[in-house]
């Protein structure tokens, strides 16, 4: 599951480099989601693909059982951080900002 983790990482690096360029949160959050969105697809699909196509195939049930979790991880995680990470950008901008030391490049 930790290969899943950096499509927030992928995300949220996008989010603070265009709050740092001065962007208020709407367009930044419009810019990291437009432009992270494809990477992430591709990635959650192809992790789909490998993992499920390993279940489909393997002969030993433990394997195919992980590899079905692993699977439908990939397809969660993919749905969350594209429709769950920008609302949390912009329910909690103000509290991210505030507490993460040099978040915004020491722009207050």
């Amino acid at each position: 599951m930790g290969a899943t983790v950096d499509y927030a990482i992928l995300m949220t690096t996008r989010y603070q480099k265009e709050r740092q360029r001065g962007r208020d949160k709407m367009e930044a959050i419009s810019i990291a989601h437009k432009t992270s969105m494809p990477s992430i697809i591709s990635s959650g699909l192809s992790f789909f693909a490998a993992t499920f196509g390993v279940a489909c195939y393997s002969q030993v049930e433990m394997i195919g059982s992980i590899c079905t979790l692993l699977a439908r991880g990939a397809i969660i995680s993919m749905v969350v951080v594209i429709l769950i990470l920008p609302a949390m950008f912009m329910i909690f901008d103000k509290v991210i900002c505030k507490t993460s030391i040099g978040f915004l490049g020491g722009k207050k």
